[in-house]
């Protein structure tokens, strides 16, 4: 359960890569995005560990097999996530703006509400689509490497229990 649990926090996350291209103007434009991305994903809750994932492919011991199918998800996915993320920030303005006006009454702004809380439900079910693609693409030496990124990085996160007694 303690497994499955840290599994679900770390892989939320699993969202919005960017790959590594050398060009210093594409470079530029990717970390603009990158800083966009993060200020969206503020919007819900939940961590994106997929950039994280393709940026230590190499330290993670992926093979080109594997990032192909992370990238091909990421590719799939990125515009749709970012359109909801952008929903969500434009209806959490629109509450802030209604809530001001005596003319909206308190059943519209729940209303409003619970039309932020379906789309991030949405965006939730993007992240775990890509985290169980993960599960499902990783192999224990992977999670490994991955758990040792993440240490390195200082993410907050312990190595599972099951990692530490199978070494």
């Amino acid at each position: 359960m303690k497994f499955s649990t840290l599994l679900t926090t770390l892989f939320i996350f699993l969202l919005l890569a960017d790959s590594a291209i050398a060009e210093s103007g594409v470079n530029a434009e990717k970390a603009e995005r990158h800083r966009y991305i993060e200020k969206l994903d503020k919007i819900n809750f939940l961590p994106s560990l997929l950039p994280v994932i393709i940026e230590n492919s190499d330290v993670i011991e992926l093979s080109d097999e594997q990032i192909a199918v992370l990238l091909q998800w990421r590719d799939n996915n990125r515009e749709d996530v970012i359109a909801v993320m952008n929903q969500i920030a434009g209806k959490r303005v629109e509450i802030k703006q209604a809530a001001l006006s005596p003319a909206v009454s308190s059943a519209r702004l729940i209303q409003m509400q619970n039309e932020v809380f379906r789309l991030q439900r949405k965006v939730l079910e993007y992240k775990l689509s890509c985290r169980d693609l993960v599960i499902n693409t990783f192999n224990r030496n992977n999670w490994e490497g991955f758990y040792l990124v993440l240490a390195e990085k200082e993410m907050g996160v312990t190595i599972p229990d099951l990692i530490l007694s199978k070494r």
